[in-house]
């Protein structure tokens, strides 16, 4: 049955993508939503919630300011919250509820920021899409934003998110994004670092480095890599013979014969038993869905697939 689950719990969504890119960078962010999504993002897609502060945010919509689109409550909310916060920026990120009515975010960012000399960023999550597709969006806006190629930075690592890579993860900067353009190096770590970087027309490099460490492990034969794409780009790029199954986005830059995108758990397992793999590297929540494979099975945790670290 098409999106049937009987393993695998809902993946990270869009929201808490563009939250992940946001979160340590010193903005206010707001979740334009009941409190729902916003507890979601916090309680369950964050790693970093627990142990870090961020300013973030449910816009605390109730039912009839959805339904009436009471936009300059929430300007006024919003307003509110950054003369109480020491903030770089505002971010509004979307969710069903504003999706659903057709919030216009752009109208949103005009009507704050002609009332504070803070930036505003508005990113038209819906809650629809998976984790890589925000966070693409969130390093989009933030260029767009703050993007003025008034210096030039050594390199930017764009992707390499707790999202994907649990602990290895690395943040941008806000003097990083003004001058992207002008980077010496430019390093596309994930499938929405590559996403950002194709869309800003970018030269960039694709590599993930938490990658590498796998290398250790016993990669010989032939190997099934379901996890990020430039994940198993990179290995493949070290000598690894691999097809990459990903939940996420396939890009044509990297996609070989044998490589597919899939939406199923059952597409997973079949690419599996069918494929005559002497290794699969995964999330070990992937582990249950093929009981009766017998060969190497070498675990590659992905938070927004399994909340593991």
């Amino acid at each position: 049955m098409k999106g049937l689950r009987k393993v695998l719990t809902p993946f990270a969504p869009d929201q808490s993508g563009a939250v992940s890119v946001l979160y340590n960078l010193g903005g206010l962010i707001v979740v334009i939503d009941a409190g729902g999504c916003t507890g979601n993002i916090c309680g369950f897609d964050e790693p970093r919630w627990q142990n870090s502060k961020s300013a973030i945010f449910s816009a605390g919509l109730r039912d009839m300011d959805a339904i009436l689109g009471r936009d300059e409550l929430l300007v006024k909310k919003t307003i509110d919250a950054a003369t109480r916060i020491d903030c770089n920026f505002i971010a509004l990120i979307g969710t069903p509820v504003p999706a659903t009515i057709g919030t216009d975010y752009r109208a949103l960012k005009r009507m704050i920021e002609n009332k504070t000399d803070i930036p505003v960023l508005s990113i038209a999550t819906n809650g629809m899409r998976l984790y890589d597709e925000g966070e693409a969006m969130a390093y989009k806006e933030l260029a767009d934003v703050f993007a003025d190629g008034s210096s030039s930075a050594a390199s930017v690592t764009l992707g390499q998110t707790p999202l994907t890579y649990g602990n290895s993860f690395v943040d941008v900067t806000i003097e990083q994004m003004r001058n992207i353009s002008n980077s010496g190096e430019v390093i596309a770590a994930s499938a929405s670092g590559l996403s950002a970087a194709m869309g800003l027309g970018l030269d960039h490099k694709i590599l993930s480095t938490p990658a590498l460490k796998y290398l250790n492990e016993d990669l010989s034969g032939k190997v099934l890599v379901c996890h990020d794409e430039v994940f198993g780009k990179t290995l493949r790029d070290n000598g690894v013979d691999l097809d990459i199954a990903t939940f996420f986005t396939l890009h044509d830059e990297i996609r070989k014969e044998g490589d597919k995108k899939i939406t199923e758990e059952d597409e997973f397992t079949a690419m599996v038993y069918s494929g005559g793999y002497d290794a699969v590297v995964a999330d070990k929540c992937l582990m249950d869905l093929i009981p009766e494979y017998e060969g190497r099975f070498i675990d590659a945790p992905c938070f927004a697939v399994s909340g593991r670290m």
